[in-house]
Order: structure tokens, then sequence, then C-alpha cells
């Protein structure tokens, strides 16, 4: 058992990482310099990552988010959390749609709107009728 626990650490080089992850080693150094990958030096000129910050790399694509849902993640991050008054305006707000969502149900008799995706598959079999 060691005494040191960064000696218990497992590295590898740039040259490793690279070939574990089959990119080039330009790649793991751009990761490096832009702060995505911790780098450790040995000695004077020996670079060294930790493998398990290596794996923390792999995430899955999508992580079950919608198409922007990272963008608008990273702007509420970037904002931070609602005052009282921004809360109670957001609340007005969705209460104001709400009472639309109702109001526009009324006039149509319950009868909500077509979704646009069966509108788009009926304005494509149009164009399609419409070229052949």
């Amino acid at each position: 058992m060691s005494v040191n626990p960064v000696l218990d650490e497992e590295y590898v080089t740039v040259a490793e990482a690279a070939r574990l992850f089959k990119v080039s080693q330009s790649t793991i150094w751009r990761w490096i310099n832009q702060g995505q990958l911790p780098a450790y030096r040995v000695g004077q000129r020996g670079i060294r990552l930790k493998t398990g910050e290596l794996a923390r790399l792999v995430t899955p694509a999508r992580q079950g988010q919608e198409k922007g849902e990272r963008m608008v993640q990273k702007e509420r991050l970037r904002l931070g959390p609602l005052t009282a008054r921004e809360r109670k305006q957001m609340l007005a707000a969705i209460e104001g749609a709400r009472r639309l969502q109702a109001e526009l149900l009324s006039s149509r008799s319950g009868k909500p709107f077509t979704p646009s995706s069966d509108i788009l598959e009926e304005l494509r079999e149009q164009r399609t009728r419409d070229l052949g």
C-alpha cells in the first residue's frame, strides 16, 4: 500500500492517450489546452494524464437531451438563479399562456389544433403529387 495517493493513480502519456481514443496527439493537447483534460508534469519535460480523468471524457453523445438543450443549460448557468421578481413574472407569463390556450380551445369548441407534424406530412404529400 502506497503512502502517497498520487502514486496510486494510473497515468498515461499523451501518445498513449491518443492511441486509446484513436485521435491524434494534437487533439489530446487541444483538450489539455482548453482545460477539458487535466495534465500533470513528471520531471521537467514529462506530461502524464490520469486514466480516471480520461474516462470522464467518454460520455453519451446525446445524454437524452433535445437539440439545443445544452446551450440552454449553459445560458442558465451563466445567468444564475432567478430573482423573486423574475420568478413572479415567469409564473404570471405561464398563467397568461394557459389562459390563452383555454380561450383558443374554447373558441374551437375544445378541439385542439392539428399537430404540426401532420400538417407537414400533408404538405409533403401534396408537393409529391404536384411534382408527379
